[in-house]
């Protein structure tokens, strides 16, 4: 199994993220950042889901992040508006251990060349 960060201190982007140019300590996305929003506060914030997918009253959406796919459920609050209700990581490629949400957050989106 892949050793997994554990701990209740802070999550920041590891040593190596500096190549991406986000500021050292300071990570691109943390979860109160995604929970509660609504679907076009995610796409402002995360860009276009590689995949959305209606199911009932609810919708999945996929976006790709730089160490993570980023899985995420909206489903309509008391006024109906549709908002993250659950928010998961999971891996790139298929059979590839799942990755820690805090540390998927916090590396942010991959950077385009």
């Amino acid at each position: 199994a892949a050793a997994c960060a554990t701990g209740g201190g802070a999550v920041g982007p590891r040593a190596e993220t500096g190549a991406t140019g986000a500021k050292p300590g300071k990570p691109a996305f943390r979860l109160t950042d995604i929970s509660g929003r609504e679907a076009a506060d995610l796409d402002a914030l995360l860009g276009a889901p590689d995949l959305a997918r209606r199911e009932g009253e609810g919708e999945f959406r996929r976006y790709s992040l730089a160490d993570c796919a980023l899985l995420i459920v909206l489903y309509p609050d008391e006024k109906g508006l549709k908002r993250a209700v659950s928010v998961d990581a999971g891996a790139l490629k298929s059979g590839d251990a799942k990755p820690d949400i805090d540390l998927c957050l916090a590396r942010g989106k991959a950077q385009t060349p």
